[in-house]
């Protein structure tokens, strides 16, 4: 190599990146903000117990594949969990705020519950696993009852320990090392999608044209601003629960047993043999179980025992010297329960006020189903040790009784000579307890609106989406073909977004107008009629699946042919360092 004379050379000290970009780095630049945005702002719950490497990859892949199609989805999930979460922390603040006050049996915390708690419990983060359940709950196969079985608090779980005072004492953190990223890589990915969104804007600012592929890049850095402002405090991938071992817990646990789906018991052929509409959500496991607490009955006894003569019994008491005579009651026991197979009767009567009491949200409704579990001897000895245990919880948990009645009557029965009277309640069940907490929201979140509401929120979101890709109305496309393909994807999605906040809103003014959706769920319409409605959502449905679809694929496509201003940059993002 010739030494060349630096009298000669000429020096400079700060030199620009050439003018402009190319397309490899336009489309690495979307595709890594895609990939950032999609794939560390999922946060999805603990896995079940089991699950192997290649099936929890595969689920990573689905939700960033869902992610990548329609993020609103994802930003719905996230809000209904945060939403739960939020609930749950401020009915745990309560019952501790009671509990410190002495208005209940609790004992010193030594830690704070936060909302990081509360996250990692709507994600299904505590368990039980107690050998005082053993012999107390079905576990599938025969012989399976003697195993100590798993069991995921759920949110509604979390609140229910909390008001009995059984709330886990966890530091913050130990839920903390379960997370799999920290602030500073949230805030990371944040910055990286913050300087797309300012390339646009800067873009814009400069009467610069905005492809395709960065207006879905912009939606999806947008969704994921409010992925991460609803998941901040969720633990990101977390593996494992931390498993609760206090075998004190047991009555408790076989409440929440019994009051949860998993307690409940489907038998498929029958499913399968109901109407179209049955077995297709029996095909896909969408139906939902019957939980045992519903179908049997909570008997309380207060016994008060008079002598044969009464009612104007008296007995002889002396006062001031004198002998006088008052009423005799005598009380012969506290109040007991006992739990009972419900009369048909009253199966009756709480099957058709659970219709009343359907969910009004497709997304978070699955078809009831009712079936008892066959009896043999072996799950009658189940039954049997896993309704003392409840019994037990409720003479030491009263408060498991308040606002859970469905229906209360009056059972007279004669025992010792003397009437006595029963009070046979019905209880409301929750899903407390579960094998596993699924990522999609399900009755095991907590919420404080109705369906009807979480419906809006998530069409709306939907509509947000649709709007975004409309404003690219006048943006350049290899073909017309695809420009008319395009305006007609983006709309329909938007219509379809607001359409659906429209009739959730009027159905939420009228319930009535409800009735006809809920019957068709549940298969209860004529063939005619099921085949009819099915066929529109069918159409409606599927063509909404299509124009998702088109505007991501032909995001990347549109590449192939754009302006040449379109590789131009705006002087002034030159200047600020990025990634």
């Amino acid at each position: 190599m010739s030494k060349q004379d630096s009298s000669s050379s000429k020096f400079v000290g700060y030199v620009n990146d050439p003018d402009g970009r190319g397309t490899p780095s336009l489309v690495i630049s979307c595709l890594v903000t895609l990939v950032l945005c999609v794939w560390s702002a999922v946060h999805l719950n603990v896995p079940p117990p089991g699950q192997t490497k290649p099936q929890a990859l595969l689920l990573i892949a689905r939700w960033i594949v869902a992610g990548i199609y329609a993020p609103e989805l994802v930003v719905f999930v996230a809000w209904r969990q945060w939403s739960s979460a939020r609930i749950l922390q401020r009915t745990v603040d309560t019952s501790l705020g009671k509990q410190s006050k002495g208005e209940s049996n609790g004992t010193n915390r030594r830690s704070e519950w936060t909302m990081a708690h509360s996250f990692f419990a709507c994600a299904g983060g505590f368990a039980f696993e107690l050998d005082g359940l053993k012999n107390a709950i079905h576990g599938g196969a025969k012989g399976e009852s003697q195993r100590v079985q798993r069991l995921t608090i759920t949110a509604k779980g979390i609140a229910l320990l909390a008001e009995c005072g059984a709330l886990p004492d966890i530091e913050a953190e130990q839920i903390e090392d379960k997370s799999k990223a920290n602030d500073l890589a949230k805030a990371t990915v944040l910055i990286q999608a913050t300087w797309m969104l300012v390339q646009s804007i800067g873009r814009l600012a400069s009467r610069l044209p905005v492809t395709l592929l960065e207006v879905n890049t912009v939606a999806h850095v947008l969704c994921a601003f409010l992925m991460y402002s609803f998941w901040w405090h969720k633990p990101l991938l977390p593996q494992h629960p931390i498993v609760l071992r206090d075998d004190d817990l047991a009555p408790l646990a076989a409440f929440m047993y019994s009051s949860s789906e998993i307690s409940g018991y489907v038998n498929p052929k029958r499913v399968k043999s109901k109407t179209i509409v049955k077995t297709f959500f029996a095909y896909l496991n969408l139906y939902s179980k019957t939980p045992e607490l519903e179908s049997i009955c909570l008997r309380s006894r207060e016994s008060y025992r008079n002598p044969p003569d009464a009612p104007q019994s008296v007995q002889e008491v002396v006062r001031d010297g004198k002998p006088d005579m008052i009423p005799e009651v005598q009380l012969l026991e506290r109040p007991s329960y006992t739990f009972r197979e419900s009369p048909t009767a009253c199966m009756d009567e709480l099957r058709a006020r659970s219709e009343k009491e359907k969910g009004t949200t497709f997304f978070e409704r699955r078809a009831q189903v009712h079936d008892k579990r066959p009896q043999c001897e072996e799950s009658s000895k189940i039954e049997r040790t896993r309704w003392d245990l409840m019994s037990r919880a409720l003479s030491k948990h009263p408060n498991l009784l308040t606002g859970q009645v469905l229906l209360t009557h009056k059972v007279d029965m004669a025992e010792d000579g003397g009437p006595e009277h029963k009070t046979c309640q019905h209880l409301k069940p929750e899903q407390l307890v579960a094998d596993h907490i699924q990522n999609w929201p399900s009755s095991d979140l907590l919420r404080d609106v109705g369906g009807l509401v979480v419906g809006m929120v998530l069409w709306f979101a939907n509509l947000c989406y649709g709007a975004i890709h409309v404003a690219a109305w006048n943006d350049h496309f290899p073909s017309t073909a695809e420009k008319w393909l395009w305006r007609a994807s983006a709309s329909y999605i938007a219509f379809c977004g607001g359409l659906w906040v429209v009739l959730n809103f009027v159905v939420a003014q009228v319930p009535r107008l409800n009735d006809f959706w809920e019957t068709w769920m549940d298969g209860e319409k004529t063939s005619l009629e099921s085949v009819g409605l099915g066929l529109v959502v069918f159409i409606c449905g599927f063509s909404l699946v299509i124009a998702r679809i088109f505007v991501v694929v032909e995001a990347f496509v549109s590449i192939r042919e754009l302006p040449v201003e379109a590789y131009m940059t705006p002087e002034w993002t030159n200047i600020f360092p990025h990634f």
